[in-house]
């Protein structure tokens, strides 16, 4: 049986291999002028995921409420569902009640969905921390997942874009804001004409439950905070959420937690748009995918109770997890091939 000490050098030798030829990869790719004629090397969409819908046992209510033409969802369907429901039928009067259980987010034959986070991982010493950062690319014809941290991951990152694009497609960028992401997008992702981004409602209504848990004097004024911040944010009405924290300035437990919520909305405004009518049409609001990556790449192996890391063997381990979840992992140690980005 192999120690402890030689399974972490195993592992740190292999992923700086991995880590090595993605480097000199992505560098020999930069300095190619047809990258946009190239493809990116996808796992193909053979198990499509399990389409989100409210129970079937829900059909005969939700028929009932359309037959009545009911303004409120019947109880089981919430009203960012109904919402769709209304809008759907209004489209497409004939449309049944069971198809309409399902009227989740679908990407577009051009549309590339770039989801990006990063996940810290636990240092040797008290309260420190490593930023492993991920990324879930999905284009029509399958998906990547991808890991790192610094520069090296921003420039992978940006030759899968370019890859997935291929010269006609549109990106869509969804992530948590965070300054690094928002550089990436406006500085590297420059140059894209057909781009956008968007904040992830996930993480905003986080960081909102967060703050006004400092901000307001007890459970009720922090429920009546919220609701009147999501209803504004959830339209995507910026100035209006930020007039509402405004006025709660008098009456703020934390005023520095509420100006940090205030410079958390003012700087991520650009990025924050109506997700109740993104929802309604049926387009993607959150960075769930992503946020799934984040478990299968770091959180299921490296953050158990009492466990710390070095970042070499952190970032190694986030390799090969990655090298798996890519489908390369046969490739890797039957043919000692590290997966490529492209097929050319």
């Amino acid at each position: 049986m192999l120690s402890d000490t030689t399974v972490r050098s195993i592992v740190r030798s292999h992923g700086h291999i991995i880590r090595q030829v993605e480097q000199t990869e992505v560098a020999a790719l930069l300095q190619r002028s047809d990258l946009a004629r190239l493809a990116l090397l996808v796992v193909p969409h053979d198990q499509p995921r399990r389409r989100a819908g409210w129970p079937a046992e829900l059909n005969a209510a939700v028929d009932a409420a359309l037959a009545a033409e009911q303004a409120y969802p019947p109880a089981g369907v919430s009203w960012a569902d109904w919402d769709r429901v209304l809008a759907a039928r209004r489209a497409e009067a004939t449309r049944e009640v069971e198809a309409l259980r399902h009227l989740g987010p679908q990407l577009e034959p051009d549309q590339v969905l770039v989801t990006v986070d990063e996940v810290l991982t636990r240092k040797p010493e008290p309260h420190r921390f490593w930023e492993l950062r991920t990324a879930h690319v999905v284009t029509p014809d399958g998906y990547r997942y991808l890991s790192g941290g610094g520069d090296s991951f921003l420039q992978q990152l940006f030759v899968m874009v370019l890859l997935g694009l291929g010269p006609r497609g549109v990106l869509l960028l969804i992530a948590d804001g965070a300054r690094w992401i928002r550089a990436f997008f406006t500085e590297m992702l420059a140059r894209l004409p057909a781009k956008t981004m968007i904040l992830d409602w996930y993480h905003l209504h986080q960081k909102c439950t967060e703050q006004c848990s400092r901000i307001c004097q007890g459970k009720q004024a922090k429920r009546h905070l919220l609701l009147r911040l999501y209803r504004r944010l959830w339209r995507g009405d910026v100035a209006a959420a930020i007039a509402v924290l405004e006025a709660q300035r008098s009456q703020a437990r934390n005023t520095e937690a509420l100006e940090s919520l205030i410079t958390y909305l003012q700087a991520r405004q650009a990025w924050m748009v109506n997700e109740r009518q993104r929802r309604i049409e049926q387009q993607y609001i959150g960075s769930g995918q992503v946020e799934k990556a984040n478990d299968l790449l770091v959180a299921r192996r490296q953050k158990a109770r009492g466990m710390q890391w070095s970042w070499d063997t952190s970032d190694a381990l986030t390799a090969l997890r990655t090298l798996m979840l890519n489908r390369g992992w046969d490739q890797y140690w039957q043919q000692r091939q590290v997966l490529p980005l492209t097929s050319s």
